[in-house]
């Protein structure tokens, strides 16, 4: 489905591990002298160290995980063959097609693998009657997304005043242009938007633009030809190399306008990185970036952030029908055009290999693993009674769609926020600023970000 990042979806990169230690005590030798450091080795923090070192800036990255990519996934399965189950397309900008040529990855038009959509009461195992959901069709709705050019860009395009039907709750956008027949589709595309229709307008048109519209419904998608969308982070972690801390966290910082210094344990120990600038790419609540010594400014603008949940997995042993998605479809939740109260598991995709699905479930709030994985290994045997499916990946990719409400956009919230890009020496990027696919997240580094961090 979507490009998600980081989900822009990326990685969290900042954690707070206890009590902030200075670095009064670090050698010589693990103090790290860079131009930019960035926090979060997702989509964007990747392909902007990349970009920065195509310019001649130097760079860290400090990222928490194993490996670069974010909320890109890739699992080898027994049988050798590579399964997404994160990003798996991008649209196709230049911004795109430049960066896996950079890594001499060819590229091909995305087709979703499986052959076959079911529609089934995922409650009950029934499938949904035919005629149950409308057939749809995404021209009243590209008419309207057309309105507004800016979704898929920086917020510092979004007009004031705010145009009063972005700031509808997406239910009431649909009933007043009559988009019924595509509400459905819309909720699966969203997903991560918690409770859809609840959801403010611009949030969802934002996840389910133009470009992306044209991608998925009439097949403009690109994907690596290998479909292994994994492989280009580890192209760009062999160019990186030192230039990468994993499996790394931020602790204490100290950021002015001479530059920013970041204490930041790693696996062979504490370092400190002293860079003239600073790139933070994790979603902005106040929990995550709580270690950079946030002023009252910061807080109070990162402090209005609400977010969603959303959990993915792949899954064996599961008796599904070979090649078939299913969708999770509720024909007694008419106020919601079928789509299921959440949390729940939405919906159900075949994967390259025969033996393996993806698994997506989605919440207004945080919901705990355990329940995650049990609500849906239940949907799974619901569907193939006597089967006996299991885990064999799984990931949180939360905090989901973070944003703030209609009266705080009307008021001026985005406004506010871009006040911080550049506020004691630190910017940011991810979905949160831009919106929730790659291609647009690198199309905002290659054409904002790197001139102001250069």
């Amino acid at each position: 489905m979507k490009a998600r990042i980081g989900l822009g979806i990326a990685a969290c990169a900042v954690h707070c591990l206890g009590h902030p230690l200075g670095p009064s005590n670090i050698s010589g030798e693990d103090v790290i002298l860079r131009d930019v450091a960035i926090i979060g080795g997702g989509s964007s923090g990747t392909h902007a160290a990349i970009r920065l070192k195509d310019h001649n800036q130097t760079v860290v990255v400090i990222e928490r995980d194993g490996e670069l990519g974010g909320h890109v996934r890739t699992y080898t399965a027994n049988s050798g063959i590579r399964v997404n189950y994160g990003v798996s397309n991008f649209q196709n900008y230049s911004v795109v097609r430049e960066f896996f040529s950079r890594f001499d990855i060819p590229l091909v038009q995305y087709v979703q693998p499986g052959d076959t959509d079911v529609y089934v009461d995922f409650s009950t195992g029934q499938p949904v009657p035919n005629g149950t959901l409308p057939v749809p069709d995404f021209t009243a709705y590209l008419t309207e997304v057309a309105k507004y050019p800016y979704l898929g860009q920086s917020w510092e395009l979004l007009p004031d005043p705010v145009p009063e039907d972005l700031l509808l709750p997406f239910g009431e956008f649909v009933e007043k242009y009559n988009l019924q027949d595509v509400a459905f589709t819309i909720a699966q595309f969203a997903i991560g938007n918690g409770n859809v229709f609840e959801q403010t307008t611009i949030y969802v048109l934002k996840a389910v633009d133009y470009d992306y519209v044209q991608g998925i419904v009439y097949g403009q998608g690109v994907a690596p030809e290998t479909y292994d969308t994994q492989s280009l982070f580890n192209k760009a972690l062999v160019e990186l190399g030192s230039d990468v801390l994993l499996s790394s966290t931020v602790y204490n910082a100290s950021r002015s306008t001479a530059g920013v210094e970041l204490v930041v344990k790693t696996p062979t120990g504490r370092k400190v990185v002293k860079a003239k600038k600073l790139l933070v790419t994790a979603p902005p609540l106040v929990g995550n970036l709580q270690p950079l010594g946030l002023d009252k400014k910061e807080t109070d603008i990162f402090s209005k952030f609400q977010s969603h949940g959303f959990y993915t997995g792949l899954l064996n042993n599961t008796s599904l029908t070979p090649g078939a998605r299913y969708y999770s479809a509720d024909p007694n939740a008419n106020a919601t055009y079928d789509v299921p109260n959440l949390p729940d598991l939405q919906f159900i995709w075949a994967t390259k290999d025969p033996d393996v699905y993806w698994a997506w479930y989605s919440s207004p709030t945080d919901v705990p693993e355990e329940k995650v994985k049990s609500d849906i290994i239940t949907r799974f045997k619901d569907l193939a009674p006597g089967s006996n499916p299991e885990f064999i990946a799984y990931a949180n990719d939360s905090p989901s769609t973070v944003g703030v409400s209609a009266d705080e956009i009307r008021d001026g919230f985005y406004n506010d926020l871009l006040s911080l890009q550049g506020y004691k020496n630190t910017w940011y990027t991810g979905s949160t600023w831009v919106s929730d696919h790659s291609a647009e997240l690198w199309n905002y580094t290659e054409y904002e970000l790197l001139p102001k961090l250069m």
